[in-house]
Protein backbone atom coordinates (compact mmCIF):
# COMPACT_ATOMS: atom_id res chain seq x y z
CA UNK A 1 0.00 0.00 0.00
CA UNK A 2 3.05 2.38 0.86
CA UNK A 3 4.84 1.41 -2.22
CA UNK A 4 1.21 1.75 -4.04
CA UNK A 5 1.08 6.04 -3.16
CA UNK A 6 4.85 6.69 -3.48
CA UNK A 7 4.67 5.21 -7.20
CA UNK A 8 0.95 7.33 -7.60
CA UNK A 9 1.49 10.66 -5.80
CA UNK A 10 5.65 10.83 -5.38
CA UNK A 11 5.70 12.75 -2.03
CA UNK A 12 8.68 14.57 -1.16
CA UNK A 13 11.42 13.30 0.63
CA UNK A 14 11.51 14.07 4.25
CA UNK A 15 15.24 15.73 5.37
CA UNK A 16 17.20 12.88 7.60
CA UNK A 17 16.82 14.47 11.34
CA UNK A 18 19.77 16.57 12.45
CA UNK A 19 21.55 15.53 15.53
CA UNK A 20 21.38 19.15 16.69
CA UNK A 21 17.50 18.63 16.29
CA UNK A 22 17.72 15.72 18.24
CA UNK A 23 19.29 16.65 21.51
CA UNK A 24 17.40 19.83 20.95
CA UNK A 25 13.98 17.68 21.03
CA UNK A 26 15.41 15.44 24.31
CA UNK A 27 16.32 18.59 26.45
CA UNK A 28 12.71 19.89 25.53
CA UNK A 29 10.77 17.01 26.86
CA UNK A 30 13.08 16.58 30.13
CA UNK A 31 11.70 20.39 30.73
CA UNK A 32 8.41 19.55 29.68
CA UNK A 33 8.20 16.35 32.14
CA UNK A 34 9.96 18.45 34.90
CA UNK A 35 7.34 21.33 34.77
CA UNK A 36 4.68 18.51 34.76
CA UNK A 37 6.00 17.24 37.92
CA UNK A 38 6.48 20.20 39.59
CA UNK A 39 3.06 21.03 38.63
CA UNK A 40 1.32 17.85 40.76
CA UNK A 41 4.06 18.98 43.26
CA UNK A 42 2.54 22.54 43.56
CA UNK A 43 -1.60 20.86 43.54
CA UNK A 44 -0.28 18.46 46.13
CA UNK A 45 1.02 21.61 48.51
CA UNK A 46 -2.22 23.50 48.08
CA UNK A 47 -4.00 20.09 49.48
CA UNK A 48 -1.91 19.44 52.01
CA UNK A 49 -1.85 19.29 55.84
CA UNK A 50 0.49 20.12 58.15
CA UNK A 51 3.70 21.91 58.31
CA UNK A 52 6.45 19.27 57.56
CA UNK A 53 4.72 17.82 54.67
CA UNK A 54 3.86 21.27 52.88
CA UNK A 55 7.70 21.82 53.76
CA UNK A 56 8.94 18.74 52.10
CA UNK A 57 6.66 19.70 49.36
CA UNK A 58 8.29 23.09 48.96
CA UNK A 59 11.55 22.00 48.91
CA UNK A 60 10.72 19.09 46.74
CA UNK A 61 9.49 22.58 44.22
CA UNK A 62 12.25 24.60 44.72
CA UNK A 63 14.81 21.84 43.60
CA UNK A 64 13.04 21.48 40.40
CA UNK A 65 12.91 25.07 40.02
CA UNK A 66 16.30 24.87 39.75
CA UNK A 67 16.50 21.69 38.20
CA UNK A 68 14.34 23.08 35.19
CA UNK A 69 16.22 26.80 34.81
CA UNK A 70 19.19 24.86 34.28
CA UNK A 71 17.88 22.37 31.26
CA UNK A 72 16.55 25.95 29.93
CA UNK A 73 20.09 26.92 30.23
CA UNK A 74 21.18 23.81 28.17
CA UNK A 75 18.53 24.24 26.05
CA UNK A 76 19.62 28.06 25.25
CA UNK A 77 23.38 26.66 24.60
CA UNK A 78 22.02 24.43 22.30
CA UNK A 79 20.12 26.60 19.75
CA UNK A 80 22.78 29.40 20.61
CA UNK A 81 25.72 26.71 19.01
CA UNK A 82 23.47 25.97 16.05
CA UNK A 83 24.07 28.83 13.80
CA UNK A 84 20.67 28.24 11.62
CA UNK A 85 18.89 27.58 14.96
CA UNK A 86 19.70 30.52 16.46
CA UNK A 87 18.66 32.50 13.79
CA UNK A 88 15.37 30.92 13.73
CA UNK A 89 15.12 31.70 17.33
CA UNK A 90 15.98 35.31 16.80
CA UNK A 91 13.53 35.81 14.16
CA UNK A 92 10.87 34.20 16.05
CA UNK A 93 11.30 36.13 19.01
CA UNK A 94 10.95 39.44 16.97
CA UNK A 95 6.98 38.67 17.09
CA UNK A 96 4.77 39.90 19.88
CA UNK A 97 4.01 37.30 21.82
CA UNK A 98 6.89 34.34 21.30
CA UNK A 99 9.00 34.18 24.29
CA UNK A 100 12.06 31.90 24.34
CA UNK A 101 9.97 29.01 25.72
CA UNK A 102 7.63 29.52 22.75
CA UNK A 103 10.35 29.80 20.78
CA UNK A 104 12.51 26.38 21.22
CA UNK A 105 9.23 24.54 21.81
CA UNK A 106 8.58 25.34 17.94
CA UNK A 107 12.37 24.74 17.05
CA UNK A 108 12.41 21.14 18.67
CA UNK A 109 9.02 20.12 18.15
CA UNK A 110 7.87 21.54 14.78
CA UNK A 111 11.12 21.32 12.67
CA UNK A 112 9.03 21.52 9.15
CA UNK A 113 8.19 25.25 10.10
CA UNK A 114 9.01 27.56 6.98
CA UNK A 115 9.54 24.93 5.18
CA UNK A 116 5.51 23.37 4.30
CA UNK A 117 2.42 25.45 3.45
CA UNK A 118 -0.16 27.73 5.58
CA UNK A 119 -2.61 24.62 5.83
CA UNK A 120 -0.29 21.99 6.22
CA UNK A 121 2.01 23.40 8.88
CA UNK A 122 -1.79 24.88 10.64
CA UNK A 123 -2.32 20.58 10.45
CA UNK A 124 0.69 19.57 11.41
CA UNK A 125 0.33 21.93 14.55
CA UNK A 126 -3.42 20.29 15.06
CA UNK A 127 -4.56 23.91 14.14
CA UNK A 128 -6.27 23.57 10.96
CA UNK A 129 -10.19 23.34 11.31
CA UNK A 130 -11.99 20.50 9.91
CA UNK A 131 -15.90 20.47 8.62
CA UNK A 132 -17.67 18.24 11.76
CA UNK A 133 -20.66 16.82 9.35
CA UNK A 134 -22.66 14.21 9.97
CA UNK A 135 -25.47 13.20 7.67
CA UNK A 136 -28.03 16.14 7.64
CA UNK A 137 -25.99 18.10 10.76
CA UNK A 138 -23.84 20.77 9.95
CA UNK A 139 -21.57 21.23 13.17
CA UNK A 140 -19.01 24.55 13.73
CA UNK A 141 -15.81 23.35 12.36
CA UNK A 142 -13.22 21.87 14.91
CA UNK A 143 -9.46 21.15 15.29
CA UNK A 144 -8.13 17.70 15.87
CA UNK A 145 -5.10 15.84 15.85
CA UNK A 146 -1.73 17.45 15.21
CA UNK A 147 1.03 18.28 17.70
CA UNK A 148 -0.42 18.74 21.39
CA UNK A 149 2.94 20.43 22.61
CA UNK A 150 3.15 23.07 19.88
CA UNK A 151 -0.84 23.95 20.23
CA UNK A 152 -0.40 24.48 23.74
CA UNK A 153 2.82 25.92 23.21
CA UNK A 154 1.33 28.85 20.12
CA UNK A 155 -1.91 28.87 22.31
CA UNK A 156 -0.17 30.65 25.11
CA UNK A 157 2.38 32.41 22.54
CA UNK A 158 -1.44 33.81 21.39
CA UNK A 159 -2.72 34.99 24.70
CA UNK A 160 0.54 37.10 24.63
CA UNK A 161 0.22 38.23 21.07
CA UNK A 162 -3.09 39.41 21.80
CA UNK A 163 -1.85 41.51 24.46
CA UNK A 164 1.09 42.88 23.26
CA UNK A 165 0.04 43.62 19.29
CA UNK A 166 -2.90 45.51 18.15
CA UNK A 167 -2.85 43.57 14.83
CA UNK A 168 -3.53 40.35 16.73
CA UNK A 169 -5.91 41.82 19.27
CA UNK A 170 -7.67 43.35 16.41
CA UNK A 171 -8.02 40.10 14.40
CA UNK A 172 -8.92 38.19 17.58
CA UNK A 173 -11.74 41.01 18.82
CA UNK A 174 -13.37 40.52 15.33
CA UNK A 175 -13.44 36.36 15.32
CA UNK A 176 -14.83 36.96 19.29
CA UNK A 177 -17.55 39.27 17.91
CA UNK A 178 -18.21 37.04 14.94
CA UNK A 179 -18.10 33.31 16.32
CA UNK A 180 -19.45 34.69 20.06
CA UNK A 181 -16.63 32.40 21.36
CA UNK A 182 -13.41 33.75 23.11
CA UNK A 183 -11.92 30.47 22.79
CA UNK A 184 -12.29 30.31 19.19
CA UNK A 185 -11.17 33.53 18.52
CA UNK A 186 -7.61 31.97 20.55
CA UNK A 187 -7.05 29.76 18.72
CA UNK A 188 -7.58 31.53 15.48
CA UNK A 189 -5.33 34.06 16.43
CA UNK A 190 -2.92 31.12 17.24
CA UNK A 191 -3.22 29.58 13.84
CA UNK A 192 -2.67 32.96 12.17
CA UNK A 193 0.47 32.87 14.51
CA UNK A 194 1.98 29.95 13.63
CA UNK A 195 1.08 31.40 10.02
CA UNK A 196 3.11 34.41 10.59
CA UNK A 197 6.01 32.19 12.23
CA UNK A 198 6.25 30.10 9.12
CA UNK A 199 6.51 32.83 6.69
CA UNK A 200 9.23 34.43 8.61
CA UNK A 201 11.21 31.63 8.71
CA UNK A 202 10.89 30.49 5.00
CA UNK A 203 11.62 34.37 4.07
CA UNK A 204 14.41 34.85 7.07
CA UNK A 205 12.58 37.92 7.62
CA UNK A 206 11.59 39.55 11.23
CA UNK A 207 8.19 40.50 12.13
CA UNK A 208 7.37 43.99 11.40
Amino acid sequence: MLSDYGHRYHPEAEPAPREEGEHLQSLARLRDQMVEIRATLKKQRSEAFGAIVIAEIEELIATFNVRIKGIEGQIAQAITQAEDMARDNALMISVPGVSKITSFSLLAHLPELGQRSPKSIAALAGLAPFDNKSGKLNRRSQIQGGRSRVRRALYMAALGAIRACERFRTFYTAIAARSGSKKLAIIAVARKLLVVLNAIIRDKKAFA
